[in-house]
């Protein structure tokens, strides 16, 4: 079991998302890797299409990802909690742990979609002969 870093929901697997924090940026100049739950990963990736229409929702302040500090946008999460069912918070994600959330959220999508396609849910292009 693993935990998602922006909700805290512990999950058999979650998604890795490269982050590139200030502090560890000569340890580990390749960034680190940080796991997010479906859920975190499809609501960055709507704050992610949503940040070039909506500039004005642009804040200062650290990034929940990788604790760089400067502009940052909020994503809102889905905690859950075990009196309130679940409970809404916003953290904040700067732009480049945006962009390595929407890599991998396009990843994932693929890799779902190549599963369902080899387990015979979603069909090719069927074609119909008339005669």
């Amino acid at each position: 079991m693993t935990d998602c870093d922006l909700c805290g929901r512990a999950l058999p697997t979650v998604n890795p998302v490269r982050t590139f924090p200030p502090l560890l940026k000569f340890a580990y100049p390749e960034g680190v890797w940080k796991g997010l739950c479906e859920t975190c990963l499809d609501s960055a990736q709507k704050t992610y299409l949503s940040i070039n229409k909506d500039e004005l929702s642009c804040r200062r302040n650290k990034c929940s990802l990788c604790g760089k500090k400067g502009r940052v946008y909020p994503v809102e999460l889905q905690v859950p909690s075990f009196s309130k069912g679940v409970v809404k918070k916003e953290v904040n994600v700067c732009t480049i742990c945006l962009e390595s959330v929407n890599e991998t959220y396009i990843r994932f999508k693929r890799e779902q979609l190549e599963e369902a396609h080899e387990e015979g849910r979603i069909h090719g292009h069927e074609h119909v002969h008339e005669h």
